[in-house]
């Protein structure tokens, strides 16, 4: 008796304990599975629906598609028929002491469309010519002659020629220094205009160069600037405010217009109406605060006036921008001419970086001038 009371199992055995916990997880676990296949059940179901409506709401839309596409069909030929039958009613056209003549509706539509369009297209054309007919006189003018044209382009260039010719015979440093009023004048600096101005040879034009104030820039008034650049334009072309002076690192931006309001003020709305005729490697000069600027122009495109990258300032570049609207008698575009500063007497670029740095001049405008 005292051996089988050894082997006694009670409740607080721990193995019937432990025994206990691992049913009981068991349970728990299978009660976990049970809830994951229902919720996998109830997913897969819901997904077959939701793909079934969908498949059977594209078959409805499709062929509801394909029914109005071919009620469209039948619509449109049906109205289509009726306008051609309408159009190819004959109509009969009296004529004074003539017998009267068969037309068609169609052609007698036709022809009141050309004579409406012919008229408004002569009537735009010839308001949009009288509007700009100083830039386009000023265009075709060098045509009218063309020896006068090919004479005026050789003095222009000549009378550059013969200005280098005269500094490179009055420097001291050459063979041929002083032999023509080589004495104490080959030692003296060229003197320039008392005002500012640009020089392009191959145009003809010598033009007061403007700048305007500067304290609608300093305000960030946009509005102002274009104001102050509209009024400094009827004096001559503008140096666009905040960009770079000749001879300085930077962008020197100069704009003028190439067509204005006939009626306006001043005496320079088209100075720019022939900008276009310029090339990459024509020059221009510059004379600033008594100094002589030479470029060579290395670019040529046209951009939109929202585009104000062209006023960016590089830091180590001596650079020129030529800009104007065009087509001439429009602002729908910006012609831009960009031009490399060079030394004067021997064409070489001045102080030409390895790699082009753009920074920008600061607060932008939203758009270019006009």
């Amino acid at each position: 008796m005292k051996q089988s009371a050894e082997w006694e199992v009670t409740e607080n055995d721990e193995v019937v304990k432990e025994a206990r916990k691992t049913v009981n997880a068991s349970a728990r676990f299978e009660q976990v599975i049970s809830v994951l296949k229902g919720v996998r059940g109830s997913l897969i179901g819901t997904t077959k629906e939701i793909v079934g409506e969908g498949k059977s709401q594209y078959i409805h839309s499709y062929r509801g598609f394909r029914f109005h596409v071919k009620d469209f069909k039948r619509l449109f030929g049906k109205g289509a028929d009726g306008i051609w039958g309408f159009l190819a009613q004959p109509v009969w056209v009296t004529r004074k002491n003539k017998p009267a003549k068969e037309y068609s509706r169609g052609s007698l539509f036709a022809a009141d469309v050309i004579r409406f369009g012919g008229t408004f297209a002569t009537i735009f054309v010839a308001l949009f010519v009288s509007l700009n007919y100083q830039s386009f006189f000023q265009i075709i003018s060098p045509y009218l002659d063309p020896v006068e044209r090919v004479s005026s382009l050789n003095d222009n260039v000549s009378g550059v020629d013969n200005a280098l010719r005269e500094k490179l015979l009055r420097s001291p440093m050459l063979a041929v220094a002083g032999r023509e009023e080589g004495d104490l004048l080959s030692y003296l600096p060229t003197v320039g205009p008392p005002e500012n101005r640009i020089i392009i040879p191959r145009l003809g034009l010598n033009i007061p160069l403007v700048t305007p104030s500067y304290s609608s820039l300093l305000k960030e008034d946009w509005e102002g600037v274009e104001e102050d650049i509209q009024t400094a334009l009827t004096a001559g072309v503008v140096h666009y405010p905040g960009t770079a002076r000749p001879g300085q690192a930077g962008n020197f931006f100069v704009t003028g217009h190439s067509s204005y309001y006939p009626w306006a003020e001043g005496n320079f709305k088209t100075v720019f109406a022939r900008l276009h005729e310029l090339n990459v490697g024509d020059e221009y000069w510059v004379y600033y605060g008594g100094d002589k600027h030479r470029y060579l122009v290395s670019g040529k495109k046209e951009v939109k006036p929202s585009n104000v990258d062209v006023l960016d300032q590089p830091t180590n570049r001596r650079m020129a921008t030529l800009m104007t609207c065009t087509p001439v008698g429009t602002t729908l575009r910006r012609l831009i001419l960009t031009a490399q500063e060079v030394d004067p007497t021997t064409g070489i670029a001045l102080q030409v970086g390895e790699r082009e740095i753009r920074t920008a001049v600061g607060p932008l405008p939203s758009a270019l001038p006009i």
